[in-house]
């Protein structure tokens, strides 16, 4: 655990864990694929009907809201001056470097050319963020951190590896960055905001409506995009800062996670028995924290983004008589090895392929969501981006416990009936529970006058065997 873990802080009169919001999320995609900066218009007119689900200062310094979106291949060929540039074939990492910038930048940077270095991926441009400070007050101004983008290519020994292992490889790399970067105490305030090949991150202490104006590569014609998620407010269960602004690099997240503690400390006893260690930015936030382990199911667990967050976030399956034995066997095998994340809770992911919207059991975070000949969205509130009638094919919400992705591989996109029936039928969940599960019923009794009370368990230890936990002694004992 990092020594900067926020479970280690000293508790201050501000308390963290009282906090909570009613953020604004959505996304757009095209259904074609098309990358096109219509897209970016469209989201900038969603992203101007919430600055009521955003948090103001007196001075006018919006409490964080940001974007993420694929790689604009038109855009990145002009920046570079790469005509053969193609996606796939590079990567953009964006990062905040420490607030300290007369010392410490130069640290940051070399933390992270040596990394790239480490890992052979050569460097196309270093390049700052561009900004327009008319767009926001002075008062803002001052509250905002600088973005350092590094684009880069791919290494020789992935040159005809496909896209998912160099997206891969990638992970890898930030990983190590990550690793280095949350640990020294000169990088405070060091953060990478995302690192792939398929998709980027802009984000700061802003208002809704200043988020595509005051990022001037947004509202660069040339900048065309097929898919972006958003998010304004700050993230849960934190005093505003901008390094936890949202959305993260898989996710955006409306609500608080009551389960966060029990979630962090589940996944600390699961990286020790591994032998491994989690490291993570001071002050994490529970949204942080979720997409964190999000990156973990994808990356390490091999899990697609879709089966991730099913499982990371189920709906209320044990006595719903709806669903097939097949997905009921799926999601109690789930239950075996992940940790429930309950909300309330409104989702919008991203991997670069498939994009979608999930919902927790409770149901307390509204998704509205419309469908167009050439769009699917869904946000926070209905009515953020003014369709034609004409265009319209559908519209609807998401229910509790539900789903809707996109799937650009496929050119389709699917219900939470539809996901569950399909990934039921990927794996014999059947057999695996009947491998790994042990029902008491299926025990055999035990003649106790058989047994010795000698044992040589601590008090700890018996509390476990009997099943005493912190409830027991707070509210029963």
């Amino acid at each position: 655990m990092n020594k900067n873990s926020p479970l280690k802080s000293n508790q201050m009169l501000y308390n963290a864990e009282s906090s909570q919001d009613s953020c604004g999320v959505g996304f757009i995609t095209h259904k074609q694929s098309k990358q096109t900066h219509d897209l970016l218009s469209k989201s900038h007119e969603a992203l101007c009907t919430i600055p009521h689900r955003g948090g103001m200062s007196a001075e006018g310094i919006g409490d964080g809201a940001g974007v993420n979106i694929d790689l604009s291949l038109k855009f990145f060929r002009k920046v570079t001056e790469q005509t053969a540039l193609e996606l796939g074939q590079f990567g953009v990492a964006n990062f905040f470097f420490p607030e300290d910038h007369s010392h410490f930048d130069s640290a940051a940077l070399d933390l992270v050319e040596e990394h790239l270095k480490e890992y052979n991926l050569p460097v196309i441009k270093w390049r700052d963020i561009p900004v327009d400070n008319s767009i926001i007050n002075a008062a803002s101004v001052k509250a905002q951190l600088p973005i350092k983008q590094v684009i880069f290519g791919r290494p020789e020994t992935l040159k005809g590896a496909s896209h998912a292992e160099f997206e891969r490889y990638i992970q890898d790399v930030l990983l190590a960055i990550e690793g280095e970067g949350f640990t020294r105490h000169e990088l405070d305030g060091f953060y990478p905001l995302s690192m792939s090949s398929r998709t980027q991150v802009y984000k700061g202490r802003l208002n809704s409506f200043e988020v595509i104006p005051y990022f001037t590569d947004l509202y660069d014609k040339d900048h065309e995009i097929s898919t972006l998620f958003f998010h304004t407010r700050f993230s849960t269960n934190t005093a505003p800062a901008t390094m936890m602004a949202q959305p993260f690099r898989y996710m955006a997240h409306n609500g608080e996670l009551n389960t966060d503690k029990k979630n962090r400390l589940s996944e600390q006893a699961i990286a020790r028995q591994h032998g491994k260690h989690l490291v993570f930015p001071m002050g994490q936030s529970d949204s942080s924290r979720l997409d964190q382990t999000l990156s973990r199911r994808i990356h390490e667990d091999k899990l697609d983004i879709v089966t991730a967050i099913l499982a990371m976030m189920p709906p209320a399956w044990e006595n719903d008589t709806t669903l097939s034995a097949d997905v009921k066997a799926m999601l109690e095998y789930f239950s075996l090895y992940e940790e429930k994340n309950d909300g309330p809770a409104a989702l919008i992911f991203n991997d670069g392929i498939r994009v979608g919207a999930r919902l927790d059991r409770l149901g307390l975070r509204p998704l509205r969501s419309v469908e167009t000949t050439e769009y699917l969205a869904v946000m926070s509130e209905a009515g953020q981006i003014d369709f034609p009638s004409k265009d319209v094919l559908k519209r609807g919400r998401i229910e509790a416990g539900g789903m809707i992705y996109f799937d650009h591989e496929t050119g389709k996109s699917y219900d939470s009936h539809e996901v569950m029936e399909r990934l039921a039928k990927e794996t014999d969940y059947h057999a695996l529970l009947k491998a790994r599960a042990i029902h008491l019923d299926d025990v055999e009794p035990v003649d106790f006058s058989t047994l010795d009370n000698q044992h040589p368990f601590n008090i700890d230890q018996q509390h476990t065997a009997y099943s005493l936990n912190q409830e027991s002694f707070k509210f029963l004992l």
